[in-house]
């Protein structure tokens, strides 16, 4: 090969090859892991990873401040309903946000430990064909 021919493929080859670091770094930095409720509790978490969780809205905990538009309210494991966590999340109230929603929620444990703090909250909608098949 002439000589120019090699430092043109050695200046690609490193030039694709920090393109797939930079890719492969930037995808392990913004990534959301999915966890359930008991995973969380049993396992913890790293503070500054992302996660993404999925439960049912625990009855009488809702409280929400609709001034501040602060929403606190304990998320309980679908699987194992004895395993419950603390939530809490800034912004509106999603419509179909009530008692016993399943809800899923992204975010991260606060410095504690002890809460998690949503920065996403999506409340699964009641399918009106579900309660049809359960009347039948």
């Amino acid at each position: 090969m002439k000589k120019n021919t090699q430092k043109t493929l050695l200046a690609l080859l490193l030039i694709l090859g920090g393109v797939g670091f930079l890719i492969m770094k930037g995808v392990s930095d913004t990534g959301v892991y999915y966890r359930t409720v008991a995973e969380i509790i049993e396992d913890g978490l790293p503070r500054q990873r992302g996660v993404r969780v999925s439960g049912s809205v625990l009855p009488g905990t809702i409280d929400y401040d609709q001034q501040r538009l602060l929403l606190r309210f304990t998320v309980r494991d679908t699987e194992q309903e004895d395993k419950t966590m603390q939530v809490l999340y800034r912004g509106v109230r999603p419509d179909a946000f009530r008692e016993e929603a399943e809800v899923i929620l992204e975010g991260r444990l606060d410095g504690a430990g002890q809460t998690f703090v949503a920065e996403t909250l999506l409340a699964k909608c009641p399918s009106k064909y579900e309660s049809e098949v359960r009347r039948q």
